[in-house]
């Protein structure tokens, strides 16, 4: 475990983990109402999560930011245990920071699942950015993502949040996904959303020790739908 990264692994709960990185966009162009819809998005997940007696020991969470650099705003931990936490807005949008650092994070997650005996589900990335990445470093952080996603490691959800989102270099984050625009400041919809959507793949038998064996599962577990946050 990267100190930091994560909170150290509860392996007295012998429960399968589902991961879920939230990546956040937080430049300037974030500032006022969306970083605020956000922060009040997020707090609603946490108490979604914690009435659900299976997810809550289920799910792991972690969140984060990317502005100029890219922040573990809120370290892996079980659901059960997050708490609300402040987003503040500034700088540029280092998207490819956040990518790798969200990856790096799952990676990291998954070896403690193996270390520690446990099985576990396909993780999950909920990217949300209003505007357009830095080029720095994108392509290889966008190739990183797409190779880990057509391993199945890794479930790719991109969100564009407002009228400047770029949906040329969204739709590069997933192979299997289209981006989904926002309806407006709909965070909280959004989040009730990942929150049944994480619910349902922890109440699910599609986890496995290793991702060979998820590779070899195709994604059976029907989720929500979409239509309550997005104006697609």
């Amino acid at each position: 475990m990267t100190w930091g990264w994560s909170v150290a692994l509860n392996d007295a709960n012998p429960d399968p983990r589902v991961a879920c990185v939230v990546l956040a966009d937080v430049s300037g162009s974030m500032q006022g109402e969306p970083i605020a819809a956000l922060e009040r998005g997020f707090g609603s997940f946490t108490r979604y999560l914690q009435n659900e007696v299976l997810a809550s020991k289920r799910v792991e969470v972690a969140v984060v930011t990317f502005g100029t650099v890219a922040t573990v705003l809120v370290p892996m931990q079980e659901a059960r245990t997050l708490q609300p936490a402040s987003f503040t807005a500034s700088g540029t949008t280092n998207m490819a920071a956040g990518i790798d650092l969200a990856l790096d994070i799952l990676e990291d997650r998954k070896h403690a699942y193996k270390v520690a005996g446990l099985q576990y589900y396909r993780p999950w990335i909920l990217l949300l950015t209003d505007g357009r990445p830095n080029l720095d470093g994108f392509d290889a952080a966008v190739a990183r993502l797409n190779a880990v996603e057509s391993a199945r490691g890794v479930t790719v959800f991109a969100v564009g949040v407002g009228p400047r989102a770029d949906y040329h270099q969204l739709a590069r984050l997933s192979l299997q996904r289209s981006p989904a625009p926002l309806d407006g400041l709909k965070f909280e919809e959004l989040f009730e959303w990942l929150s049944a959507s994480l619910t349902s793949i922890s109440n699910s038998s599609e986890f496995a020790q290793d991702d060979g064996a998820l590779e070899a599962m195709r994604d059976r577990v029907p989720l929500p739908s979409v239509h309550g946050w997005t104006s697609a």
